[in-house]
């Protein structure tokens, strides 16, 4: 199911529709980007680039074991 809300990023407002497990998975960085410091913002790209980062180098090393393998 769909779930539809209103945020306001830095003064600007969108209406925005979220599938509902989606929007449960960014729900705290939606509420932390509305009114962000620029070290805050800062801090959000690289703590979920970093995350991004880690998960796709498992997901490497988990393929290279796998080619290994086989």
């Amino acid at each position: 199911m769909k779930k539809r809300l209103s945020i306001s990023v830095m003064g600007e407002k969108f209406e925005i529709e979220l599938e509902e497990d989606f929007f449960e998975f960014v729900k705290e960085d939606l509420i932390k980007i509305q009114n962000p410091t620029p070290k805050e913002l800062l801090f959000i790209i690289l703590k979920k680039n970093k995350d991004l980062y880690e998960r796709d180098k498992n997901i490497q090393n988990l393929i290279s074991k796998i080619d290994k393998v086989l």
